[in-house]
């Protein structure tokens, strides 16, 4: 299977909150552009909807639709930031292009896990991480350095440029897999109803809920309410270390990389990195930059920790709709890190924000230790219906 779809799906989301950030932040508040961007990934809740079509319907016929209706409402977006729109309007074109949104991600890692055997799916899982870590390591630069050496909406029309291409690509790698589907009349509450999904959905949530508050206050470092290219390059090194790490899981033998992933451990060590920085953000500002590789080392797994998780509670048929759950978890929980971060930044500063994300990261590592109690009690997750 060819990686080049994957990757160039991997792009868009690296460059496109930031790129919306950068252009916001040149004729609003920090704050009041931080919420635009919120309500671009409260749009990306709604990934479950579209995971459901995608276990009932060929990839085609829901791809192609959701491709037309995303680059509309981003053309309509362009058009409000340059005729001085008012702030909800920009806030619900942003909402709408969000909610439609091709899910590539989805459609990638239900790919893999067709294609993958148990004991190489932690590496094919560490790969796609991997491959968010490059896009995620190339994008923040390319976004800022686009917007501030042609037009800050450049970056936007890039990650559209990006989306065409990779919609066409991953439909093509696709061709072929036998994919389970639901039974006819399926449960109307999917995955939701099995009490281990639930746990690692609430898990995905806070643990991105600290990303994305890290995200933010990095994304000003420098300054105190604009996006910087020191920003971009603070985050583009916790990507190389986070790439760095993702290759080191998928690298270990399978037993040891199925024990390392788990969303407890991990995610209780990338919390105790990002208060390390916070910390170490009190003494000197230099000092982001070492902190930046043991955050970076953790961030990959656990990626790979949750969206395992999320397979492994999946039910018959479910595998689409359960990875869009988790994705959506993810979103929400980035949604009001974004917010909750520029909020922080502008009132408190940025180790006092580093902080309320890295404890709520610990939150997402003691929720994590109940996705384990019920792996264990419930090794069965297709009998959970009345969970």
């Amino acid at each position: 299977m060819s990686i080049l779809p994957a990757l160039a799906g991997k792009f868009q989301p690296g460059m496109y909150s930031l790129s919306l950030l950068m252009v916001l932040s040149h004729h609003l508040d920090y704050a009041a552009a931080a919420l635009v961007a919120s309500g671009s990934a409260w749009g990306a809740v709604t990934s479950p909807v579209r995971g459901r079509l995608l276990d009932r319907f060929p990839y085609a016929r829901v791809l192609w639709p959701l491709l037309v209706l995303h680059l509309g409402f981003l053309s309509l977006l362009i058009v409000g930031l340059y005729r001085g729109f008012p702030l909800w309007t920009l806030l619900l074109t942003a909402l709408c292009a969000s909610v439609v949104v091709p899910p590539i991600g989805t459609v990638t890692r239900v790919t893999w896990r067709a294609r993958s055997t148990p004991a190489v799916l932690p590496t094919a899982l560490a790969l796609d991480a991997v491959l968010t870590d490059i896009g995620f390591m190339v994008g923040p630069v390319l976004a800022i350095g686009l917007g501030q050496a042609i037009a800050p909406v450049v970056g936007i029309v890039t990650c559209a440029v990006l989306m065409i291409l990779a919609v066409p690509l991953i439909l093509r790698n696709a061709r072929g897999i036998a994919l389970e589907r639901p039974p006819t009349r399926p449960h109307w509450a999917g995955p939701l109803r099995r009490a281990r999904a639930r746990w690692v959905f609430l898990v995905a949530a806070l643990f991105f809920f600290g990303v994305s508050v890290m995200e933010t206050v990095l994304a000003s470092f420098g300054s105190d309410g604009e996006v910087t290219l020191t920003g971009g390059a603070v985050l583009s090194l916790i990507a190389v270390a986070s790439m760095i790490g993702g290759l080191a899981v998928g690298g270990l033998p399978s037993a040891v990389s199925r024990r390392l992933a788990r969303p407890a451990v991990i995610i209780a060590m990338i919390a105790g990195a990002v208060l390390l920085m916070a910390g170490l953000l009190t003494l000197a500002d230099w000092s982001a930059y070492l902190a930046c590789v043991p955050v970076g080392l953790c961030l990959g797994p656990s990626f790979v920790a949750v969206y395992g998780a999320a397979g492994d509670a999946a039910g018959p048929g479910e595998q689409a709709e359960t990875q869009s759950w988790v994705a959506s978890a993810l979103m929400a929980g980035g949604a009001l890190g974004t917010a909750a971060g520029g909020w922080a930044v502008q009132s408190y500063g940025h180790a006092p924000a580093l902080a309320m994300g890295g404890l709520v990261m610990v939150c997402g590592a003691l929720a994590g230790t109940r996705v384990a109690r019920r792996q264990v009690a419930e090794p069965q997750p297709e009998t959970l219906a009345d969970a």
